[in-house]
Order: C-alpha cells, then structure tokens, then sequence
C-alpha cells in the first residue's frame, strides 16, 4: 500500500491554556517534511509543554494499527477512518461518539489532515492533547504534507 501516515501530537498542561500559550500552541505547526521512507510507514511528531514545544520524531514502516487507524484499499481509493476508542470516563474530549464522521475516501495523489483534541486527568491535574493525522494515499513528495490537504476533518472542540 503506497501510504505515508504522519501524526502530529501536542501536550499541553492548563500551564499554557491562557491566550499566551494558546497563541503560542496555534503557531504550531500542523505538518512536517515526511523523512526519506518507502512506504507505508508512520512519522510521528510530538512536541511537548514540557520540552518548550520542540519537535521530536520517530518513523515506523508499516501501516499503523487498526486501534488507531482504519486503511483500507478498495477499487484504486484508500478509506481512512480514525479510530477514536470509547472515552475513558478520567477523560474528556468533548466527542459525541454517537455521531462521528464516516471514512473519508482518497483518491492516489490526496491528502487528508484529520484533527481531533483531548483533555486526560493525570496526577498532577489535566493535561491536553492536539492529535493531527496527515495521510497520502499515492506516489508523494517530502513537502506532500506542508501544502494544504485535498481534505479535511475537523473533530476538534471546546475543551474545559
């Protein structure tokens, strides 16, 4: 299957919840240049509060798990469906899983950027996370994921 999954994961603590950091944390960027891969593989990128928000990567070949993400090639289209497991009741993600969005379909040579957020009770008190899920379905180039995607999913919400 030629495609490239990148994540883009941000943690943040209510540290930087303000218009500060949120201002800051928008300034973030939503993709980066895939590394020299074959595909499939999975480039995830996690930047961090605690780091100071500096990006850290690792690449996997092969597709990602099917707890996270649905692949799924039929008739010259890949269908994507993120994957988002029942809600643990120490978590809050503003999702009504009730109603999601279907599996969006792909053509070879598009793009989808799919973004969803969550907030997660720790010891220390809550801590958020941005997830955003790039995928390129075809033959691409490093810079595939810096240019605007042919779709897009926006699963994000008001987060208390």
């Amino acid at each position: 299957m030629d495609v490239a999954v990148q994540w883009v994961r941000t943690y943040w603590t209510s540290r930087s919840r303000g218009a500060r950091g949120a201002v800051r944390r928008s300034r973030l960027p939503e993709a980066f240049p895939l590394p020299e891969a074959v595909p499939p593989f999975v480039h995830e990128v996690r930047m961090s509060e605690r780091d100071g928000f500096v990006p850290r990567s690792t690449v996997v070949d092969g597709l990602p798990p099917r707890t996270e993400v649905e692949l799924t090639e039929v008739d010259g289209m890949l269908k994507v469906l993120l994957v988002v497991q029942r809600v643990p009741e120490w978590a809050s993600s503003g999702l009504d899983l009730a109603w999601r969005p279907a599996a969006v379909a792909l053509r070879p040579r598009q793009t989808l950027r799919w973004q969803i957020n969550h907030r997660f009770r720790a010891e220390q008190g809550w801590y958020y996370r941005l997830d955003t899920l790039n995928v390129s379905y075809g033959k691409n180039s490093a810079e595939v994921f810096i240019h605007p995607p042919t779709r897009r999913i926006d699963e994000r919400s008001q987060l208390p």
